[in-house]
């Protein structure tokens, strides 16, 4: 594993490699308000400290933030970082007459920190002095230090009890830990990965500004027990960051990492592994300091969002739901199709793997087409696929469907919906099947006109190889196969039309389902419950 480590005396770029940089401790803050034996301290020789750590300097001195756009912060809606009880500003510098100095000074209201710094030689100026002249000179430095700092083990105090300053006190930077899991990313653990300081800019006050990026991360779909996290970053030379987080009942696990200025995520597959599961993120955003990046993914899901309501989005499997007689799994791939025996062809079906059910079948599903739920009452609940694959996913309903063909009134085409023409027939790797739009279509070129998504008579009318179609997955297209249904044990139609079971009953005995051949799309037909038809799962956007 390789790490990155980062030198707060360098803010225009970082070395990367197996190291972990120790700082040499050196500085306090200004004085602003002493009283008069403070000021005594701060005009004569300082004393030297009985531990024999250096000279001590009392200090009391005033910190601010820089404002802007793209602050870190744990306040979604100031965008501001607040200093609180047990933070510590860490001050460390040299001066020609002072030689190195460096000290903690504890947060006590507002903007203000004191505590005591030490010096290498006696001083017999103010703080103020001090660090104008370390300023001046390009040797100042103010690090902030949140409450329980050291708690994730990336940025920690040495601090040794020797007269020499500079190389016995020391700031420990690793990022191949900068990572805070759960609940504490959304707070104190924000402030902690955004890394703020203050850089040869003294002027009476310190204004501390970021040195990294927060990436604020929520993944679903999640079993239970706690998971690895590993993510690749790439800033000249590739390191990662490792942590672990648990997800909640939900299946919903939340983590932060801080990266440097100027820093990206790996472009390679599979960058991102929480788990056993993983995932590709985009590497195309150099991220910068202060500002959060929300970061939503849906294991074992295609990465673009759909909108099923005006509020809603959904993210969708990456395959139809199968079931071995055993275990339920999704698809492969979005295009595989089993048909009669696995075969991905018609003709009698009468043994396991399967992937068209009867609806409400979710427990021990067969070929016996008598196996569904007859009546409504019986529902109560567990009708829904989803409860087979985890905490997060679930069916659509009839009106999300709706929805997300851009479609009302059952099967009536609305032009002027927002989803109108979102969806268009094709071959993927020689299968048939509708290609279905995510809202954001950016960096999605290999689509036909939208004058020609609407109707077409063939599935010919855009054709995908393996390669073709993951460029078009990546960036968050779905493809719903043409698997046919079933009848009993018979197969039928497979390539030439495909269902989709929804969630929403429509009176005792039947169901809703979405339906498509090559020459329409109906999102809300009315099917006998006793039919196989295919399901695919989505799991929702969780909202940051």
């Amino acid at each position: 594993m390789k790490t990155k480590i980062l030198s707060p005396l360098r803010r225009d770029g970082y070395k990367a490699g197996m190291i972990m940089m120790l700082i040499a401790l050196s500085t306090m803050l200004l004085t602003t308000a002493c009283s008069s034996e403070d000021d005594a301290l701060n005009n004569t020789a300082n004393t030297e400290n009985t531990i024999n750590k250096g000279y001590a300097l009392p200090v009391t001195v005033n910190v601010t933030r820089e404002d802007g756009a793209t602050r870190a912060s744990y306040n979604e809606s100031t965008r501001k970082l607040e200093f609180s009880g047990g933070d510590k500003l860490f001050v460390y510098g040299s001066a020609t007459a002072a030689g190195s100095f460096a000290g903690e000074l504890t947060w006590q209201s507002g903007g203000t920190f004191s505590g005591t710094i030490y010096t290498q030689k006696e001083w017999t100026g103010t703080a103020d002095a001090l660090f104008t002249a370390a300023s001046v000179g390009e040797n100042l430095t103010a690090t902030l230090l949140p409450n329980n700092y050291g708690s994730t083990g990336f940025l920690s105090i040495n601090n040794n009890s020797t007269t020499d300053i500079a190389y016995d006190d020391r700031l420990t930077v690793s990022f191949s830990n900068a990572f805070v899991a759960s609940e504490t990313a959304k707070a104190t653990g924000v402030e902690q990965l955004s890394w703020e300081q203050a850089i040869n800019n003294y002027s009476s006050v310190f204004a501390l500004s970021p040195g990294n990026a927060i990436l604020n991360f929520t993944i679903t779909g999640l079993e239970a027990g706690a998971k690895d996290v590993s993510l690749q970053i790439d800033n000249g030379i590739a390191y990662t960051v490792t942590g672990s987080v648990t997800p909640n009942a939900s299946g919903v696990a939340t983590f932060a990492i801080g990266v440097p200025v100027g820093a990206n995520i790996e472009d390679m597959d599979n960058n991102l592994t929480v788990g056993t599961h993983n995932l590709t993120l985009p590497s195309s955003t150099t991220f910068a300091a202060g500002k959060i990046y929300n970061i939503t993914r849906c294991v074992n899901a295609i990465n673009g969002k759909f909108s099923v309501s005006s509020t809603k989005k959904v993210f969708f499997s990456k395959g139809n739901l199968q079931y071995d007689g055993t275990n339920w799994k999704f698809a492969a791939s979005q295009w595989e199709v089993l048909g009669a025996n696995g075969t991905g062809a018609n003709g009698a079906a009468n043994s396991y793997p399967m992937d068209l059910f009867t609806w409400g079948n979710i427990d021990s599903p067969t070929y016996n087409g008598t196996t569904y739920y007859t009546e409504d009452a019986d529902l109560s609940g567990i009708t829904d696929w989803g409860s087979r694959m985890g905490s997060g996913w679930y069916t659509l309903s009839k009106d999300e469907c709706l929805y997300l063909f851009g479609m009302e009134s059952n099967n009536t085409d609305k032009r002027g919906h927002a989803r109108y023409c979102k969806y268009f027939r094709a071959k993927v790797n020689g299968v048939s099947g509708i290609v279905v739009l995510p809202d954001d279509l950016s960096g999605i070129s290999d689509i036909p006109a939208e004058s020609s998504r609407g109707t077409a008579s063939t599935f010919n009318g855009k054709t995908y190889t393996t390669d073709a179609w993951s460029a078009m997955e990546s960036a968050g297209c779905v493809f719903l196969p043409a698997a046919g249904f079933r009848n009993g044990n018979s197969v039928m139609n497979v390539g030439s039309s495909g269902f989709y079971w929804p969630s929403t009953a429509n009176g005792s005995g039947s169901a809703f389902t979405v339906g498509f051949d090559k020459d329409n799309v109906f999102p809300a037909n009315n099917f006998n419950r006793n039919i196989g038809f295919s399901v695919r799962l989505v799991c929702e956007v969780p909202s940051n």
